[in-house]
């Protein structure tokens, strides 16, 4: 243990998805909630895959594109100043666009709508809208020209 030697750590709470085998964990923490869903007796495999989508959605909403500052703060490492007024999303590398992590972060929620999708039944129409419109949300949040939209407002 070093103390006060070398430079603080980064701003964690947002450099978790440049790490390591975070990618991999992140999949794999997906597939352990579908299994655990996949266990609950009588529940069908549609309603699984669309629990999962549409509970991926609205927990990466909330932490990703709605609370604003830190949304994973740590009393280890430092927060970098100005990022208040930013959502995890925007902080992201530094808001650059089309960067290996965001297509990650797309491609995350595109193959579980995928997933959810072909999971259900056609005359399933209920969850088939419900999919849509958590997958819809939070894809045409993380697009380029949202970065910085507070619609109507909400959330300034």
């Amino acid at each position: 243990m070093q103390a006060g030697h070398g430079s603080a750590p980064g701003d964690v709470g947002v450099s978790w998805l440049h790490g390591k085998g975070s990618w991999l964990f992140y999949i794999g923490l997906l597939g352990a909630v579908r299994y655990v869903l996949g266990l609950v007796p009588g529940l069908p495999p549609h309603v699984a895959w669309s629990g999962l989508n549409i509970g991926h959605a609205a927990l990466t909403f909330v932490t990703f594109h709605w609370l604003k500052g830190n949304p994973f703060p740590t009393y280890w490492s430092l927060t970098p100043a100005g990022v208040d007024a930013c959502t995890w999303w925007e902080q992201l590398d530094r808001r650059w666009q089309q960067t290996p992590a965001r297509k990650f972060c797309v491609a995350v929620v595109l193959v579980l709508w995928v997933l959810a999708v072909e999971a259900t039944p056609a005359a399933a129409w209920g969850w088939h809208f419900a999919n849509a419109v958590a997958f819809a949300v939070v894809f045409v949040a993380k697009l380029p020209f949202m970065d910085r939209v507070r619609i109507f407002g909400i959330n300034r």
